[in-house]
């Protein structure tokens, strides 16, 4: 249960219970990568009361907004099954609309959460086309609709912008103007006075996701661009590598800027781990590792009924589990049962089930990850 010790943000102490009541639930799936995750969940809690609380005094449904999803990862050889959503999407969506499900049985208005795809705020940068992040927004929606999570909304990045493009996107309009969403986003959100640098060292959010960039940047460059002499040293490709973690910053400032300023009143979601004072850092995967999102990573059902994640490459060397198929497409892994129906698969005989170790450090009165140590 979060902890608090003032309610003057709520209009009565019954209004104060159930805002707690709706801010344990959907905080019971933390990101859990540092020592003191559940300290940082507290830094946040009155901020995060206020918010729900001024959804159940007018008695609305509870909005929260989550910036997420933007494509699969581009490393194939080693994370991902393929370029559209597969089980591991699924999940993710699943979890989520079970928590509007969760506050719905407690208060009525209920709540839903707006997926904000932020998919082509970055993927020129990865070397991911526009129609590809259009294929994978349209088959996310379509598993949405089909799994009937009815509790999800999603929004594009026209949703944040003054422009006019038509209100039904197709495919063709919406790649004829990925271009325009750009350049409008930085034009109308950038900051031409930003020292990313200076962000980096002074903002601890901003340390924490250019880590987490940095991570996942180092396993997957080689796989975007091919090797060329100029990463001959493993400084050079580091280097590289944070020109580019750096740029991806640049591109996110002006991307938050444009979800707060579209959803001023929403409780803010985010897949990445911060000190926890405005955004509530939440696990898409029921997993024990340390991959939490399924655009960087697959999953795998054991026999024992529970999912794991990991990257595709080290369920693909487990010779106990096979991929299951949807439709044609490699949708995740299953474990192979024995005659007797006893899972074989354990912390002990696979590497992929080792929990990673919590984050330790000091980050401004935080626990914070050396660098190079997040995992997506």
């Amino acid at each position: 249960m979060v902890q608090i010790l003032s309610s003057k943000n709520c209009a009565t102490d019954q209004g104060l219970h159930l805002s707690l009541q709706i801010l344990d639930i959907f905080s019971q799936y933390p990101l859990n990568k540092f020592n003191d995750s559940k300290e940082r969940l507290a830094a946040g809690t009155s901020n995060f009361l206020s918010i729900i609380d001024s959804f159940v005094i007018s008695g609305s449904p509870v909005e929260a907004c989550l910036p997420a999803f933007p494509f699969k990862s581009t490393n194939r050889v080693y994370k991902v099954l393929g370029t559209v959503p597969d089980k591991a999407e699924e999940l993710a969506l699943e979890r989520l609309n079970f928590l509007c499900i969760q506050v719905g049985k407690i208060y009525p208005p209920g709540a839903k959460i707006t997926i904000i795809s932020d998919g082509i705020t970055y993927n020129d940068l990865l070397s991911v086309s526009d129609r590809e992040t259009w294929a994978y927004g349209e088959a996310l929606r379509a598993m949405a609709s089909e799994k009937k999570f009815n509790y999800l909304e999603f929004a594009r990045m026209k949703d944040l912008l003054d422009i006019s493009i038509p209100d039904k996107l197709r495919e063709i309009n919406y790649v004829a103007n990925c271009t325009n969403f750009r350049r409008l986003l930085l034009n109308m959100h950038g900051r031409s006075d930003l020292d990313i640098d200076k962000e980096i060292a002074n903002n601890p959010d901003t340390m924490l996701t250019y880590l987490g960039y940095r991570r996942f940047l180092e396993s997957d460059l080689k796989h975007i661009y091919p090797f060329h002499e100029n990463w001959s040293s493993n400084g050079a490709y580091k280097r590289d590598v944070k020109y580019l973690a750096k740029q991806l910053l640049i591109r996110g400032y002006a991307f938050a800027s444009a979800v707060r300023h579209a959803f001023p009143d929403h409780l803010r979601f985010s897949i990445h781990e911060s000190i926890g004072e405005h955004k509530l850092a939440i696990s898409l995967l029921n997993t024990r590792t340390g991959y939490t999102t399924p655009w960087h990573c697959s999953v795998a059902l054991l026999a024992t009924g529970e999912w794991i994640s990991a990257p595709m490459g080290e369920f693909q060397k487990d010779s106990r589990l096979e991929v299951v198929y949807d439709k044609g497409r490699p949708s995740h892994y299953q474990e192979i049962l024995h005659t007797n129906g006893i899972s074989s698969i354990s912390e002990t005989s696979a590497i992929y089930l080792q929990r990673p170790k919590p984050f330790n450090g000091v980050l401004r009165g935080y626990s914070a990850p050396a660098q190079d140590t997040l995992l997506n």
